[in-house]
């Protein structure tokens, strides 16, 4: 193991294996708030396993070397009911808060889920249902519909474009075995964050996570890197009430120095009510009830996004008026008043999501993983405080390219089930073998 690192409250160590280990320590607290990252998500899957990371997070929970799926449900109700999984592009996570009093329990039920997991087949007959019900609530919250639309034709042929739920035919092939052989593959290589925030102690971390210490060392996962396509589309969904549309760019990963800059930049555009979007497309001309934007950095690229929803009348005066927007921002940047407020927000904003346990133990997660150190916060207020006006114009200019796609109503009555909707009946039906 290496030497413990610290910075301000901050404990970074690494184990002989390369398992990454943080913690804070904030002993006002009764809490602790606990992850295990393993990073590894839909984009570090083949496409025949497009799903099995989203997939394998569901069946953590139906039993474990220790515990059937009922105890673990008890148990997790027993602690509060705080412990949770999720599963994003490049990353599987298990978490919780819970009571300081708790903690150990917690960890221990944690490595227990990721590293014994018992499931039967019927388990994961189930489980493909209950994905499928995932899959058809996206299908009709037509906003998160474009938005996976939208990402698969911007990122095209690279797995950042695939579904993190899954394609239906990788979810119905899916047996037993082959989740086993993917959770195995996943153990043995995947980098891993362990990361503790609140009344705990490094050294208590490191008793911890002593069962993590049998797993083999480390690697980094390849990549390709992907290429965005720009293009404008339409598409059309007979239930559409409003035309729902969505702008995307491509933004800087997260360890680039551009990155705070665009997150600066985004207030500006549309991250909040005194930004360009909202005051002038809901405050000023009644366009839309919702319009925002935001950004999501990766480990090598990064997403910058747009959305809104107007009535079907108002689509082509919306869409002037953000391409307005934007030419304007490209042209002559935000206005000192603007940068003034701006950079003052997002120093408040990130101040506040101090207090939340939490929200600092997935910053200090990400730092971990992306820039191999963790911040103390004065480098971090330190970092916001040295940015200059005229990096905000730069950041705009990754918006002379853009994709641009739109979910608009459509007056035809299917014959069928749309696609979304088969594509869940066949996750839940499908008839491939299940044993393993």
């Amino acid at each position: 193991m290496t030497p413990a690192v610290t910075a301000a409250q901050a404990t970074r160590s690494v184990l002989d294996n390369g398992i990454i280990l943080v913690s804070e320590t904030l002993p006002a607290r009764q809490q602790v708030a606990l992850s295990i990252t393993i990073a590894q998500g839909s984009r570090h899957q083949r496409r025949a396993e497009n799903g099995f990371a989203h997939l394998l997070e569901h069946m953590f929970f139906k039993g474990s070397q220790s515990f059937t799926g009922e105890e673990i449900n008890r148990r997790i109700e027993l602690l509060g009911g705080g412990i949770n999984a999720f599963t994003d592009r490049e990353s599987t996570v298990l978490h919780g808060t819970v009571l300081a009093e708790d903690g150990q329990k917690a960890f221990t039920l944690l490595c227990d889920m990721l590293l014994h997991p018992q499931w039967t087949a019927r388990d994961l007959v189930a489980e493909r249902g209950v994905v499928a019900q995932e899959a058809a609530m996206v299908a009709e919250d037509l906003e998160d519909w474009l938005s996976e639309r939208a990402i698969t034709r911007f990122w095209s042929d690279s797995p950042l474009a695939w579904p993190v739920l899954g394609r239906a035919t990788a979810i119905r092939r899916a047996s037993a075995a082959r989740l086993r052989q993917y959770h195995a593959a996943m153990l043995a290589n995947a980098p891993i964050v362990v990361t503790a925030v609140g009344a705990i102690s490094h050294d208590t971390l490191r008793a911890w996570a002593k069962p993590l210490e049998s797993l083999p060392p480390r690697r980094s996962l390849p990549t390709i890197p992907p290429q965005p396509s720009y293009a404008r589309g339409v598409s059309r969904r007979p239930e559409a009430q409003q035309v729902h549309a969505l702008w995307l760019t491509e933004a800087a990963p997260f360890a680039a120095p551009e990155h705070l800059p665009e997150l600066l930049a985004n207030l500006i555009l549309g991250g909040g009510s005194a930004s360009r979007l909202f005051r002038n497309l809901r405050d000023r001309l009644g366009l839309a009830y919702q319009v925002y934007s935001q950004v999501e950095a990766l480990s090598d690229t990064g997403e910058w996004s747009i959305y809104c929803a107007v009535p079907p009348g108002a689509w082509g005066v919306t869409r002037r008026e953000v391409h307005r927007i934007l030419r304007e921002l490209q042209d002559a940047g935000p206005t000192p008043e603007e940068f003034q407020w701006a950079r003052h927000s997002l120093r408040v904003q990130w101040l506040l999501g101090q207090g939340d346990l939490e929200i600092r133990m997935a910053r200090l997660t990400r730092q971990a993983l992306y820039l191999g150190r963790c911040l103390d916060e004065a480098e971090s207020l330190d970092a916001l405080a040295q940015i200059r006006q005229e990096q905000l114009q730069t950041a705009f200019a990754r918006w002379q390219r853009q994709l641009e796609w739109s979910c608009q109503p459509s007056t035809a009555q299917p014959r069928k089930p749309s696609f979304q909707r088969r594509k869940a009946a066949k996750m839940a039906t499908g008839s491939a073998a299940v044993s393993g």
